[in-house]
């Protein structure tokens, strides 16, 4: 059978159809034949009786011409009458012709007498002949004559005779056939009616076994199944009918239906307890609730009837703006943010509140949820909050304040003793106990100078996370002179020391110079701080296929075969003040600020310092850092810069004003420069300074930023008002050294930024530097230096 309904109703249809068409096809077949049997029949009668007919009348006739030509008076009449005879005997053999086909022998006869009374006639005709031709008639002419006139008329009765014989055989013959006809049209009836009966049960059948069973029997199941459904209790509910057909998939549609029907009753079920659950939940919750429609009380909480002092009902339709004062979040605020408020109670009184609004779609048209918390607790929070960081902000404040001018006073007799310690190393040779005196101060203030660099690089990263100023750097002449300076110390305790390039490493990149070489340093220092016997060993690599399009990743590795860490010395090594041996029996020196210092300058080049230390094996601390490649390599020095040579002879003659108020700082800065040939002035304040500058001319300003009755900042403010000193170099001499002071010297209008104790190398670079940038008229072209004004 087929799978769908409609092709077995159309199979059935056809096989009833069939069957009708069977049975007609057989009546009509049946009848058909009977009719062409009874036509045809009816014509062959017709034309034998026809023919029996023809030949009664050609028997009369010939009979009545042998009268004729028997009794003729003349021979010419008895010719006619032969010549007639001849001729209806032709006919009659025709006609008897056309009657042999059938197997009746009487046939035969009449054809027989046909030929006998032909020569009969013929015979008689001839003897006439014979005797007009003679003349004469004798008696044995009219003898013989006579005797075949009679046989003639015999002949002729027996031809007559055969013939009515014949129309007697062709009628029974007619009765018997019309008998067969009868019998055979009676015949094809009863098949009719037999094909039509055997149609109609057949039919029936089908629709009884098709229609009946399987078409409305599986419908009366399907509807059964319906009915009894709600009491099918907690069994899954069934329908016993099966098939692929429509009625199969009817069947499995009207289960699926009844379990969802179920599911949904049961869902209803857990949907109202829920609801109720839920409504529960609302009612006791602690934050007030509100449901608004057009801007309407729909529904309150408890906590909310509580809040506002209204009750539920009392509530319903009131507008919102009635208890929220002022809020305009109710018209496009943002979902689920909360936000400030103010509730109006029934007495008058006011809660400041945060307010959450939540759009809900509904068939009624679109709520809005209110969630609404008391923010009382909150709003005191955040004053003490606001006050507890006004607090920590004024003693950071204080804490910048102190660490500036600490730094000050401090940096300031230390540049005196570094400068003179300096002054003495140029001077006339010393004795071997003076040089160690020397040496003892030098080292004493290089690291006094120390721990002041390290406080203030970590107030620096905690106050403003830091500042890069990044520079372009040929790197293998950086690495060299970080490595020469690692060299001595490592040389100084007998160790090993060794550089290890990769191939692939950039010749320049673009990088903070001064903080990169301060990690380096502090990685290395303490290489060999902590190291007795073995080697350090630095290495640097390009990290392929790791960085940007215009941009290297860097990788340094710094190895040692020191004394190692512990997991737990390891997991405080990047803290501020923590030392790793503060519990071994060995004890280095340091503020244990140098690689809490040096992870963050790493961070801020976006990298992370790692350590790998199995205890007794040494160290690897490793980082890595992104940084850019130059857009045009420098084929040339540039402007501005020259040899050790060049800046001897630029600072020879060189007219320079000192403006410091502290006379040992004055005395060492005349030593100094004097030592270079430097034509030194001396001004012990800023007005000092500017009266300096409008008496004489002088090619640089040394410039002390801290002063009494004019500081720094001010008297090159007022220099700079004046069209003949705009371009003149002012370089800052200061001992301050904290976060914005770069920032603030280069905004007053100086030019570069030299701290105390200042080194004599650096300054003496940093001050020919910008003579011979002012010689080559740099005001058009500003130089482009480490924290100058031109950056």
């Amino acid at each position: 059978m087929p799978h769908s309904l409609r092709a077995q109703l159309a199979v059935a249809l056809t096989a009833m159809a069939l069957l009708v068409v069977v049975g007609g096809a057989t009546a009509f077949v049946a009848l058909f034949a009977t009719g062409q049997a009874a036509r045809q029949f009816s014509q062959e009668q017709q034309e034998r009786a026809q023919i029996t007919q023809d030949l009664q009348q050609r028997t009369l006739q010939i009979e009545l011409l042998a009268e004729r030509m028997t009794s003729a008076e003349s021979q010419s009449a008895a010719r006619a009458a032969y010549a007639r005879i001849l001729e209806e005997l032709d006919a009659l053999d025709r006609l008897t012709a056309r009657l042999a086909v059938s197997e009746d022998a009487s046939v035969l006869d009449l054809h027989q007498a046909s030929q006998l009374f032909r020569n009969s006639a013929h015979v008689l005709a001839q003897l006439r002949e014979s005797a007009a031709r003679s003349g004469t008639t004798d008696l044995a002419t009219a003898a013989a004559l006579n005797s075949y006139r009679n046989e003639m008329q015999a002949q002729a009765l027996a031809l007559a005779q055969a013939t009515r014989e014949q129309s007697d055989r062709l009628a029974r013959a007619h009765l018997a056939a019309v008998a067969r006809v009868v019998d055979a049209a009676q015949t094809s009836a009863y098949w009719v009616v037999a094909w039509l009966a055997f149609g109609l049960l057949a039919a029936g059948l089908v629709a009884r076994i098709f229609i009946g069973r399987h078409v409305i029997g599986r419908l009366q199941e399907v509807s059964r199944s319906l009915l009894s459904a709600d009491q099918a209790g907690d069994s899954p509910p069934q329908v016993p009918v099966h098939g692929d057909d429509e009625i199969g998939e009817m069947a499995r549609a009207v289960e699926r239906f009844l379990s969802d029907r179920r599911e949904l009753a049961s869902t209803r079920t857990l949907l109202e307890a829920e609801q109720q659950r839920l409504a529960a939940i609302i009612d006791n919750t602690a934050d007030s609730i509100v449901v608004l429609q057009g801007g309407r009380v729909r529904q309150l909480n408890r906590a909310a009837e509580r809040m506002v002092g209204v009750s539920n009902s009392e509530a319903a339709d009131l507008p919102a703006d009635e208890f929220l004062a002022d809020f305009e979040g109710l018209h496009g605020g943002v979902p689920g943010i909360p936000r400030d408020a103010v509730v109006r109670r029934r007495d008058g009184s006011s809660i400041p509140v945060e307010v959450s609004l939540n759009p809900v779609s509904s068939g009624n048209g679109e709520l809005l949820v209110l969630v609404i918390r008391d923010a009382t607790l909150r709003k005191e929070a955040e004053r003490h909050l606001i006050a507890a960081r006004d607090a920590a902000e004024s003693a950071r404040e204080a804490q910048a304040i102190f660490l500036t001018n600490i730094s000050h006073e401090l940096r300031t007799p230390l540049n005196g003793i570094l400068g003179f310690v300096q002054v003495l190393r140029r001077g006339d040779p010393l004795t071997e106990r003076q040089a160690k005196g020397v040496k003892v101060i030098e080292e004493s203030g290089q690291h006094l100078k120390l721990l002041i660099d390290d406080l203030l690089d970590l107030a620096r990263l905690e106050k403003a996370r830091g500042e890069l100023s990044p520079s372009e750097i040929d790197l293998p002449p950086f690495m060299q002179a970080v490595c020469d300076i690692v060299r001595v110390k490592a040389e100084e305790k007998r160790l090993a020391f060794s550089y290890q390039p990769a191939p692939d490493l950039p010749p320049a990149i673009v990088a903070d110079g001064k903080r990169l070489r301060q990690v380096l340093l502090n990685l290395l220092s303490n290489a060999v701080k902590f190291s007795d016997t073995g080697r350090v060993m630095l290495r640097a690599a390009a990290v392929p296929a790791a960085a940007r399009p215009g941009t290297v990743r860097l990788r340094f590795e710094v190895e040692d075969q020191g004394i190692g860490m512990t997991e737990a010395q390891a997991a405080r090594l990047f803290h501020p003040f923590a030392q790793v041996a503060e519990h071994q029996e060995r004890r280095e020196g340091g503020t244990g600020l140098g690689l809490a210092i040096s992870q963050q300058l790493v961070r801020l080049m976006g990298g992370e310092i790692q350590v790998r230390s199995p205890p007794g094996q040494g160290c690897v601390f490793s980082f890595e850092i992104e940084v850019p490649l130059p857009q045009v390599p420098d084929h040339g020095q540039p402007q501005g810069q020259g040899s050790d040579t060049d800046d001897a002879s630029v600072l020879r003659g060189a007219r320079v004003l000192v403006v410091e108020d502290n006379i040992f700082n004055q005395d060492l800065m005349t030593t100094l420069l004097g030592d270079a040939g430097v034509e030194v002035s001396v001004a012990g304040d800023g007005r000092q300074a500017i009266e300096a500058l409008e008496r004489q001319r002088f090619d640089a300003v040394l410039m002390d930023c801290l002063m009494p009755v004019m500081d720094g900042y001010e008297a090159t403010r007022a220099l700079r008002q004046r069209p003949a000193l705009q371009t003149l170099p002012v370089i800052a001499l200061t001992a301050n050294a904290m976060v914005g002071d770069r920032d603030k010297v280069l905004a007053a209008g100086m030019d570069d930024y030299v701290t105390k104790p200042v080194e004599v190398e650096e300054l003496l670079a940093t001050l020919a530097r910008w003579l011979r940038a002012r010689d080559a008229d740099a005001a058009d072209r500003p130089l482009v230096l480490d924290g100058s004004r031109g950056r």
